[in-house]
Protein backbone atom coordinates (compact mmCIF):
# COMPACT_ATOMS: atom_id res chain seq x y z
CA UNK A 1 0.00 0.00 0.00
CA UNK A 2 1.43 3.57 -1.14
CA UNK A 3 2.17 5.65 2.24
CA UNK A 4 -0.17 8.52 1.76
CA UNK A 5 0.85 11.99 3.23
CA UNK A 6 -0.39 14.95 3.29
CA UNK A 7 1.55 16.50 0.18
CA UNK A 8 0.01 13.15 -1.79
CA UNK A 9 -3.34 14.22 -0.67
CA UNK A 10 -3.03 18.15 -1.78
CA UNK A 11 -1.56 16.37 -4.92
CA UNK A 12 -4.12 14.24 -5.98
CA UNK A 13 -7.25 16.07 -4.80
CA UNK A 14 -6.04 19.70 -4.81
CA UNK A 15 -9.12 21.04 -7.43
CA UNK A 16 -12.85 20.69 -7.20
CA UNK A 17 -12.99 18.60 -10.52
CA UNK A 18 -10.30 15.81 -9.20
CA UNK A 19 -12.39 15.52 -5.75
CA UNK A 20 -15.48 15.07 -7.65
CA UNK A 21 -14.47 12.42 -10.49
CA UNK A 22 -12.89 10.27 -7.38
CA UNK A 23 -16.31 10.82 -5.43
CA UNK A 24 -18.47 9.89 -8.70
CA UNK A 25 -16.24 6.55 -9.65
CA UNK A 26 -17.18 5.67 -5.95
CA UNK A 27 -20.50 6.25 -5.97
CA UNK A 28 -21.80 6.00 -9.63
CA UNK A 29 -19.60 3.21 -11.40
CA UNK A 30 -21.85 2.49 -14.16
CA UNK A 31 -22.57 6.03 -14.04
CA UNK A 32 -24.71 8.77 -12.46
CA UNK A 33 -28.08 7.74 -10.95
CA UNK A 34 -30.49 10.67 -9.17
CA UNK A 35 -30.26 11.17 -6.03
CA UNK A 36 -34.08 12.09 -5.55
CA UNK A 37 -36.02 9.07 -7.65
CA UNK A 38 -32.86 6.72 -8.66
CA UNK A 39 -34.06 7.46 -12.48
CA UNK A 40 -30.32 6.16 -14.75
CA UNK A 41 -31.65 8.98 -17.46
CA UNK A 42 -29.90 12.20 -16.51
CA UNK A 43 -26.95 14.36 -18.03
CA UNK A 44 -24.61 16.76 -17.19
CA UNK A 45 -25.15 20.29 -16.61
CA UNK A 46 -23.39 22.47 -18.88
CA UNK A 47 -20.26 24.52 -17.13
CA UNK A 48 -21.12 22.30 -14.28
CA UNK A 49 -20.29 19.68 -11.50
CA UNK A 50 -23.58 18.62 -11.25
CA UNK A 51 -26.32 16.35 -12.77
CA UNK A 52 -30.05 17.21 -14.03
CA UNK A 53 -32.39 13.96 -13.67
CA UNK A 54 -34.93 14.30 -16.95
CA UNK A 55 -37.64 11.96 -14.87
CA UNK A 56 -38.27 14.72 -11.70
CA UNK A 57 -36.07 17.03 -13.19
CA UNK A 58 -34.06 17.72 -10.07
CA UNK A 59 -30.63 19.22 -9.86
CA UNK A 60 -28.07 17.14 -8.24
CA UNK A 61 -24.25 16.70 -7.08
CA UNK A 62 -22.56 13.63 -6.01
CA UNK A 63 -22.22 15.11 -2.42
CA UNK A 64 -26.19 15.06 -2.04
CA UNK A 65 -26.64 12.97 1.02
CA UNK A 66 -23.36 12.71 2.22
CA UNK A 67 -21.70 14.68 5.19
CA UNK A 68 -20.74 17.39 2.27
CA UNK A 69 -23.93 17.59 1.49
CA UNK A 70 -25.42 21.22 1.41
CA UNK A 71 -21.72 22.60 2.41
CA UNK A 72 -20.54 25.41 0.28
CA UNK A 73 -16.63 24.85 1.51
CA UNK A 74 -14.65 23.70 -1.77
CA UNK A 75 -13.72 19.45 -1.49
CA UNK A 76 -10.06 20.04 -1.40
CA UNK A 77 -10.51 21.12 2.36
CA UNK A 78 -13.01 18.72 3.17
CA UNK A 79 -10.36 16.28 1.80
CA UNK A 80 -7.89 17.53 3.70
CA UNK A 81 -9.82 17.57 6.73
CA UNK A 82 -10.57 14.15 6.82
CA UNK A 83 -6.72 12.94 6.49
CA UNK A 84 -5.83 15.26 9.04
CA UNK A 85 -7.97 13.68 11.39
CA UNK A 86 -8.29 10.11 10.36
CA UNK A 87 -4.41 10.94 10.78
CA UNK A 88 -4.25 11.86 14.23
CA UNK A 89 -4.52 9.49 16.65
CA UNK A 90 -5.29 11.46 19.80
CA UNK A 91 -7.93 14.09 17.58
CA UNK A 92 -7.36 17.30 16.35
CA UNK A 93 -8.76 20.19 17.89
CA UNK A 94 -11.39 22.50 16.02
CA UNK A 95 -8.72 25.29 16.62
CA UNK A 96 -5.88 23.48 15.05
CA UNK A 97 -8.12 22.71 11.92
CA UNK A 98 -9.46 26.10 11.56
CA UNK A 99 -5.69 26.86 11.38
CA UNK A 100 -4.23 23.98 9.19
CA UNK A 101 -7.15 24.65 6.11
CA UNK A 102 -7.44 28.24 6.51
CA UNK A 103 -11.27 28.41 7.98
CA UNK A 104 -12.73 29.76 11.09
CA UNK A 105 -13.28 27.53 14.14
CA UNK A 106 -17.04 27.77 13.86
CA UNK A 107 -16.50 25.83 10.08
CA UNK A 108 -14.25 23.29 11.47
CA UNK A 109 -16.08 22.55 14.53
CA UNK A 110 -18.93 21.99 12.20
CA UNK A 111 -17.00 19.66 9.98
CA UNK A 112 -15.27 17.68 12.74
CA UNK A 113 -19.00 16.66 13.81
CA UNK A 114 -19.94 15.76 10.38
CA UNK A 115 -16.61 13.65 9.69
CA UNK A 116 -17.43 12.09 13.26
CA UNK A 117 -20.74 11.24 12.06
CA UNK A 118 -19.43 9.23 9.12
CA UNK A 119 -16.93 7.39 11.83
CA UNK A 120 -19.97 5.95 14.09
CA UNK A 121 -21.49 2.53 14.07
CA UNK A 122 -19.55 -0.77 13.50
CA UNK A 123 -20.96 -3.93 12.51
CA UNK A 124 -20.90 -7.95 14.12
CA UNK A 125 -21.46 -9.25 17.17
CA UNK A 126 -17.72 -9.08 19.19
CA UNK A 127 -16.85 -12.45 19.58
CA UNK A 128 -13.90 -15.28 21.29
CA UNK A 129 -12.29 -13.60 24.69
CA UNK A 130 -14.64 -10.01 25.08
CA UNK A 131 -12.95 -7.72 27.69
CA UNK A 132 -15.93 -5.26 29.46
CA UNK A 133 -15.48 -2.78 31.59
CA UNK A 134 -16.59 0.56 32.49
CA UNK A 135 -15.14 4.26 32.54
CA UNK A 136 -15.80 7.73 33.41
CA UNK A 137 -15.02 10.73 31.68
CA UNK A 138 -15.15 13.66 33.53
CA UNK A 139 -12.90 16.30 35.08
CA UNK A 140 -11.64 16.91 38.91
CA UNK A 141 -14.01 18.86 40.85
CA UNK A 142 -11.27 20.40 42.01
CA UNK A 143 -10.47 21.91 39.15
CA UNK A 144 -13.86 23.49 38.65
CA UNK A 145 -15.23 26.85 39.40
CA UNK A 146 -16.99 27.18 42.58
CA UNK A 147 -20.48 28.59 40.63
CA UNK A 148 -20.19 25.51 38.31
CA UNK A 149 -20.22 22.88 41.49
CA UNK A 150 -23.02 25.08 43.10
CA UNK A 151 -24.80 24.33 39.59
CA UNK A 152 -24.16 21.04 39.54
CA UNK A 153 -25.56 20.37 43.02
CA UNK A 154 -23.08 17.91 43.55
CA UNK A 155 -20.12 17.62 46.05
CA UNK A 156 -16.46 16.93 45.72
CA UNK A 157 -15.76 12.60 45.49
CA UNK A 158 -17.24 10.20 43.82
CA UNK A 159 -18.56 10.04 40.18
CA UNK A 160 -21.61 11.94 40.19
CA UNK A 161 -20.64 14.68 38.07
CA UNK A 162 -18.51 12.52 35.49
CA UNK A 163 -20.08 10.57 32.50
CA UNK A 164 -20.37 6.57 32.70
CA UNK A 165 -18.67 5.24 29.56
CA UNK A 166 -19.05 0.95 28.92
CA UNK A 167 -16.20 -0.57 26.55
CA UNK A 168 -16.57 -3.88 25.31
CA UNK A 169 -13.53 -4.92 23.23
CA UNK A 170 -12.83 -8.21 21.40
CA UNK A 171 -9.23 -9.69 22.31
CA UNK A 172 -7.64 -8.74 18.77
CA UNK A 173 -10.36 -7.69 17.52
CA UNK A 174 -13.06 -4.22 17.27
CA UNK A 175 -13.71 -2.16 20.51
CA UNK A 176 -17.47 -0.60 21.05
CA UNK A 177 -17.44 2.29 23.39
CA UNK A 178 -20.92 3.26 24.54
CA UNK A 179 -22.10 6.22 26.74
CA UNK A 180 -24.34 5.29 28.79
CA UNK A 181 -27.22 6.83 31.60
CA UNK A 182 -25.86 5.18 34.57
CA UNK A 183 -23.27 2.44 35.36
CA UNK A 184 -25.61 -0.15 36.59
CA UNK A 185 -27.07 -3.84 35.85
CA UNK A 186 -30.31 -2.75 34.43
CA UNK A 187 -28.23 -0.74 31.52
CA UNK A 188 -25.30 -2.52 31.18
CA UNK A 189 -26.78 -6.51 30.80
CA UNK A 190 -28.84 -5.23 27.67
CA UNK A 191 -26.16 -4.04 25.90
CA UNK A 192 -23.86 -6.61 27.00
CA UNK A 193 -26.45 -8.72 25.24
CA UNK A 194 -26.81 -6.81 22.29
CA UNK A 195 -23.33 -6.82 21.44
CA UNK A 196 -21.12 -9.82 22.52
CA UNK A 197 -22.14 -13.28 21.04
CA UNK A 198 -23.90 -15.47 23.51
CA UNK A 199 -20.73 -17.89 23.10
CA UNK A 200 -18.20 -15.66 24.11
CA UNK A 201 -15.76 -15.77 26.96
CA UNK A 202 -16.76 -12.06 28.69
CA UNK A 203 -13.70 -10.88 30.87
CA UNK A 204 -14.60 -8.51 33.57
CA UNK A 205 -13.88 -6.84 36.49
CA UNK A 206 -16.10 -7.84 40.13
CA UNK A 207 -18.24 -4.84 39.20
CA UNK A 208 -21.96 -6.09 40.52
CA UNK A 209 -23.42 -5.33 37.37
CA UNK A 210 -21.58 -7.87 35.90
CA UNK A 211 -23.05 -10.49 37.91
CA UNK A 212 -25.30 -13.12 36.28
CA UNK A 213 -23.28 -13.20 32.96
CA UNK A 214 -22.52 -16.75 32.92
CA UNK A 215 -26.20 -17.34 32.47
CA UNK A 216 -26.38 -15.32 28.91
CA UNK A 217 -22.94 -15.89 27.48
CA UNK A 218 -20.78 -18.91 27.43
CA UNK A 219 -18.02 -18.14 30.25
CA UNK A 220 -17.60 -15.10 32.80
CA UNK A 221 -14.68 -14.68 33.96
CA UNK A 222 -14.35 -12.26 36.83
CA UNK A 223 -10.90 -10.76 38.06
CA UNK A 224 -10.91 -9.40 41.93
CA UNK A 225 -9.29 -5.99 41.23
CA UNK A 226 -10.17 -5.31 44.81
CA UNK A 227 -7.42 -8.35 45.58
CA UNK A 228 -4.84 -6.84 43.11
CA UNK A 229 -5.84 -9.92 40.79
CA UNK A 230 -5.45 -8.33 37.27
CA UNK A 231 -4.93 -11.37 35.55
CA UNK A 232 -6.15 -14.94 34.83
CA UNK A 233 -4.11 -17.02 32.98
CA UNK A 234 -4.66 -15.38 29.31
CA UNK A 235 -7.81 -13.55 30.34
CA UNK A 236 -7.31 -10.06 31.67
CA UNK A 237 -8.50 -6.23 30.37
CA UNK A 238 -5.40 -4.83 29.67
CA UNK A 239 -6.20 -3.91 26.46
CA UNK A 240 -9.25 -2.31 26.93
CA UNK A 241 -7.34 -0.75 30.25
CA UNK A 242 -4.99 0.76 27.32
CA UNK A 243 -7.82 2.39 25.21
CA UNK A 244 -9.39 4.43 28.26
CA UNK A 245 -6.32 5.61 28.42
CA UNK A 246 -5.95 6.69 24.81
CA UNK A 247 -9.46 8.29 25.15
CA UNK A 248 -8.61 10.22 28.54
CA UNK A 249 -5.44 11.17 27.16
CA UNK A 250 -7.67 12.92 23.87
CA UNK A 251 -10.03 14.65 25.42
CA UNK A 252 -6.97 15.95 27.93
CA UNK A 253 -4.69 16.60 25.49
CA UNK A 254 -6.39 18.15 22.61
CA UNK A 255 -10.09 18.57 23.54
CA UNK A 256 -9.84 19.84 26.90
CA UNK A 257 -13.42 19.88 27.87
CA UNK A 258 -16.53 18.00 25.83
CA UNK A 259 -20.04 18.50 26.34
CA UNK A 260 -21.93 15.58 27.43
CA UNK A 261 -24.14 15.77 24.60
CA UNK A 262 -21.33 15.53 22.14
CA UNK A 263 -19.35 12.54 24.15
CA UNK A 264 -20.54 9.92 22.00
CA UNK A 265 -19.45 10.98 18.36
CA UNK A 266 -15.58 11.59 19.82
CA UNK A 267 -15.55 8.30 21.46
CA UNK A 268 -16.51 7.13 17.69
CA UNK A 269 -14.25 8.79 16.58
CA UNK A 270 -11.37 7.05 18.89
CA UNK A 271 -12.97 3.69 18.53
CA UNK A 272 -12.95 4.01 14.50
CA UNK A 273 -9.31 4.46 14.12
CA UNK A 274 -8.59 1.96 16.62
CA UNK A 275 -10.35 -0.64 14.60
CA UNK A 276 -8.98 0.31 11.78
CA UNK A 277 -5.29 0.85 12.47
CA UNK A 278 -3.13 -0.63 10.06
CA UNK A 279 -5.19 0.22 7.00
CA UNK A 280 -5.51 3.42 4.85
CA UNK A 281 -7.93 5.46 6.99
CA UNK A 282 -8.23 7.87 4.78
CA UNK A 283 -9.76 5.51 1.64
CA UNK A 284 -11.57 3.64 4.30
CA UNK A 285 -13.64 6.64 5.34
CA UNK A 286 -13.88 8.12 1.73
CA UNK A 287 -15.52 5.08 0.29
CA UNK A 288 -18.01 5.40 3.85
CA UNK A 289 -19.06 8.50 3.36
CA UNK A 290 -19.95 8.46 -0.40
CA UNK A 291 -21.20 4.81 -0.06
CA UNK A 292 -22.86 4.42 3.05
CA UNK A 293 -24.76 8.00 3.11
CA UNK A 294 -25.15 9.57 6.08
CA UNK A 295 -28.90 10.54 7.01
CA UNK A 296 -29.51 13.95 6.03
CA UNK A 297 -32.93 15.50 4.67
CA UNK A 298 -32.87 15.30 0.66
CA UNK A 299 -33.46 19.61 0.87
CA UNK A 300 -32.23 21.73 -1.29
CA UNK A 301 -31.59 23.75 1.86
CA UNK A 302 -28.53 23.33 4.73
CA UNK A 303 -30.10 20.12 6.99
CA UNK A 304 -28.11 22.04 10.02
CA UNK A 305 -29.46 24.66 11.57
CA UNK A 306 -28.97 26.63 14.47
CA UNK A 307 -26.12 26.80 17.22
CA UNK A 308 -24.05 24.52 19.16
CA UNK A 309 -21.91 24.96 22.00
CA UNK A 310 -19.61 23.12 23.78
CA UNK A 311 -19.61 23.95 27.27
CA UNK A 312 -17.22 26.35 28.54
CA UNK A 313 -14.23 25.17 26.45
CA UNK A 314 -12.53 26.41 22.74
CA UNK A 315 -14.87 23.79 20.78
CA UNK A 316 -17.54 26.11 20.43
CA UNK A 317 -19.73 26.38 17.26
CA UNK A 318 -22.38 28.53 15.44
CA UNK A 319 -23.33 26.52 12.43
Amino acid sequence: MEQQSILSITARFGTQEACIKHLESIRWPDGPICTYCGSHHVHNRKNSNRHLCRECNSSFSVTVGTIMHASKLPLPKWFVAIFLIVNAKKGVSSLQLARDINVNKNTAWFMQKRIRDAMSGSGGLLKGIVEVDESYIGGSMTNMRKSYKKELGIYPGGMEHKRPVLGMMQREGNVKVIVIDKADAKTIRPLLNQYIDYNSEVVTDGFGAYRMLHKTHAKHIKLNHSKNIMTLGKYNTSRLDSFWTTIKRAIVGQYHRIDPENLQSYLDEIAFKFNNKGKNLFNILIYRVIQEKMKLPLSRKSPLKGTISVLGCTELAEI
